[in-house]
């Protein structure tokens, strides 16, 4: 996930929290979706690792990709 990606799922959070009308445009509309694809391949990992583990807890890295 980019910094950009972040940062527009961070917007769209707030606002559905905040009860804001959402508004879409083409550009938000491609960093949704590869966010969205983000977030599911980490649920995807996640179940994947819950299978192959027997301990309680299951820890998952997030790493987030800022060019300076």
């Amino acid at each position: 996930m980019t910094y950009k990606e972040l940062f527009a799922v961070t917007d769209l959070l707030n606002d559905i929290r905040e009860g804001r009308e959402i508004k879409i445009n083409h550009r938000t509309k491609i960093d949704l979706t590869a966010a969205e694809n983000h977030f599911k391949n980490m649920i995807s990992d996640i179940d994947r690792q819950k299978i192959k583990s027997k301990d309680p807890v299951i820890y998952y890295r997030l790493a987030i990709e800022v060019n300076k």
